[in-house]
């Protein structure tokens, strides 16, 4: 491992392994074969004489809710009892139609029996073989009472070791929910722990297995009403051994992730790319031998200086079909400019998984890795996204203020909060927003890395991503080199915030007035800039892009931290800008940002940064009245605009959605 970190941190060439030269789709059968416990040594081939043996076929085996009551919330889950089978297909043949199957494309599906009826569904499981397994389930839905009924959401497919968490929620009642609890009732023993905001969320650490197994797990509400209770089908998934130092499944200060990796799978089931996807960007055996050349997984714009949406949905991974789905639609129909389509040149893969959290890009592999909650449009695909907290939410707790930030326009939230308990569906157009943002953060990163005109200059198919983007030098460099960042009190405390290291004393008795007044003079546009010199040159550039294609601003404040706080409102700001991009100090850099990130949109973007004045918050007033900034001779509260009854304005955050694995620059 010391080895592999050096690699990352200097940015030294990682050696280019001839046998990736080959498809990974190969490597990776024989790792499963060799990971599955055979016996000893011998020539396989050798049969002493003997006919060869025809291995027996895999076992598919469905698991469920037989039966149930109109109401229900249903669950069926697949065991298979060899490794390899990465392809679930799942159709409804009978009964009244459940609508789509947010699970399809894993193990595990989820619905809700809203009608009476003889329900039937098929699952096709598939390996990179081609070969298939079917079989059939049939759930009886019998006519229900008008009662209450508890839903323990979802049922589905996880990997061994790996982390997920379970919501309970109530349907169709009115009163009150005095207390909740969770059980396992039957399969190997996982690790359980209640979430400790106060929801009914249960956080689950899946057992080790040998062998796909089924673990059912009990949610029970304590109502006013009386007790009511759902069980939750889960399926282990047996997964091949772990031997990534990259990807891995231990605490180590230098994983990528600190868990198994989920399922994932080619969302173009006809990609060129769909044998070697995987192994080469999201695989539990990554290692510094088995790296892919740009001859196995080339970067997009190796391919095409203009790529198609097909051609870039070609390198795309997924963990459930919604998600490709959504991501496909999103870059017909909401990328107008063809900012991603063109900023997506840059990277070989893009990897959407429900255990991603938080989204991040990575030099290594040259791929971004995208957290779903930015892609979800209804309850039921929000369900099989993780609610495990963000790594980084306890650091920073012992500093005595807070950095929120948010993205308006016309003086409101440019996108909203829904609580998840509400189970509320949320347009298509706020994907504009919020997946917009999240990914001009992750892409301007990737062409960070690997800049249009390394691309054009030609790279060495027999290299690996990492040290044909390593050569010369990265974008950042050029926007540092523009009065960068000078407050160190704000670097160390970068260090304390995002990467949890022990505030000291000092930093511990710092007020929100002494942040305000290492921030504002700087030339930073986020608190956040200050991790690294890639977060500093992706900030510019996210908020740059925004305001220019949306015409969306970002508020960004220094303000107290309130020990319980119940509204924005809690949160005082002690100063406060809108369009911080815009200042004399912070214009030039972001124009930079631009222009060497993507090219085609520098000359409107550096036009568009002329026309932006900072606006100043109102001191002393709170978060959510400052909502819109006009400190003169009209209250705050007169200002404030109630949320939409469906969707609430988000509570003050922080935290950014992104990271990049420090190790990797």
């Amino acid at each position: 491992m010391a080895a592999s970190l050096e690699h990352a941190l200097t940015r030294k060439p990682l050696a280019a392994r001839h046998l990736l030269r080959a498809p990974l789709g190969i490597i990776a059968l024989s790792l499963l074969t060799a990971c599955g416990g055979g016996s000893g040594g011998g020539n396989d081939n050798d049969t002493g004489g003997l006919p060869p043996i025809t291995p027996a076929p895999a076992i598919l085996t469905l698991t469920g809710d037989s039966s149930a009551e109109a109401g229900d919330s249903v669950g069926i889950v697949a065991s298979l009892s060899e490794l390899g089978y990465n392809r679930f297909e799942w159709v409804q043949l009978a009964g009244p139609d459940v609508g789509p199957l947010a699970g399809n494309g894993t193990a595990g599906i989820s619905f809700d029996a809203k009608f009476s009826g003889s329900y039937r569904f098929q699952l096709t499981a598939s390996n990179a073989d081609g070969d298939q397994q079917v079989e059939t389930f049939d759930v009886v839905v019998n006519a229900g009472n008008s009662a209450a009924r508890a839903q323990l959401r979802a049922d589905r497919a996880v990997s061994e070791g790996a982390s997920f968490s379970l919501r309970l929620n109530a349907s169709d009642y009115s009163g009150s929910v005095n207390s909740w609890r969770f059980e396992q009732l039957s399969g190997p023993i996982a690790t359980l722990a209640e979430d400790d905001s106060g929801q009914p969320v249960l956080f689950v650490t899946a057992p080790k297995v040998s062998g796909d197994q089924v673990i059912t797990i009990e949610g029970t509400l304590e109502t006013t009403g009386g007790s009511i209770s759902d069980i939750a089908y889960v399926v282990v998934q047996d997964r091949p051994q772990v031997t990534s130092e990259f990807f891995c499944d231990g605490d180590g200060q230098y994983c990528a992730k600190s868990e198994p990796l989920n399922n994932v799978y080619s969302y173009r089931d006809d990609s060129p790319y769909r044998d070697v996807l995987a192994g080469c960007v999201y695989s539990n055996q990554l290692t510094e031998d088995n790296l892919c050349t740009l001859g196995t997984l080339p970067v997009i714009g190796m391919t095409s200086n203009a790529p198609s949406v097909d051609q870039i949905m070609d390198h795309v991974l997924v963990s459930h079909d919604w998600m490709g789905e959504r991501f496909e639609r999103f870059l017909g129909e909401l990328d107008p400019y063809g900012d991603f389509a063109n900023m997506l040149r840059a990277t070989t893969a893009v990897v959407i998984s429900s255990d991603v959290r938080p989204s991040f890009y990575w030099q290594l592999t040259g791929a971004i890795y995208l957290d779903p909650d930015s892609l979800w449009l209804t309850p039921e695909e929000r369900d099989v996204i993780s609610e495990i907290p963000d790594y980084r939410s306890g650091f920073g707790s012992a500093l005595n203020f807070v950095t929120p930030w948010r993205y308006v326009r016309n003086n409101d939230y440019a996108f909203y909060s829904y609580n998840t308990a509400s189970r509320f569906s949320r347009p298509f157009y706020e994907l504009e927003a919020d997946l917009g943002s999240l990914l001009y953060h992750e892409l301007a990163h990737a062409n960070d890395a690997m800049s249009q005109g390394k691309i054009r200059s030609g790279l060495d198919r027999g290299d690996i991503f990492f040290n044909q983007a390593a050569s010369g030098s990265a974008v950042n460099e050029l926007v540092t080199a523009v009065s960068p960042p000078l407050s160190q009190e704000l670097y160390d405390l970068a260090e304390v915030r995002s990467r949890g290291a022990e505030a000291t004393a000092q930093q511990r008795a710092y007020t929100p007035g002494d942040i305000a007044g290492f921030f504002f003079p700087d030339s930073a546009n986020d608190f956040y800039s200050y991790t690294t010199p890639w977060e500093d040159t992706a900030m510019l550039f996210e908020e740059t892009m925004m305001s220019l294609r949306y015409g969306i601003e970002r508020d960004i404040a220094v303000t107290n931290k309130p020990t319980a706080p119940t509204s924005a409102d809690d949160y005082k700001v002690s100063q406060g800008q809108r369009g911080r991009i815009g200042s004399e100090l912070i214009r030039p850099r972001a124009s930079t940002a631009v222009q060497y990130l993507l090219p085609e949109a520098w000359a409107a973007a550096d036009d568009h940064l002329r026309s932006i004045a900072p606006v100043a918050m109102c001191a002393g007033e709170g978060w959510g009245q400052n909502l819109t900034p006009a400190c003169e001779g009209q209250s705050g509260l007169l200002r404030f605009a109630a949320p939409q009854p469906s969707r609430a304005a988000p509570m003050p955050t922080e935290r950014p959605r992104s990271f990049i694995p420090p190790t990797r620059f």
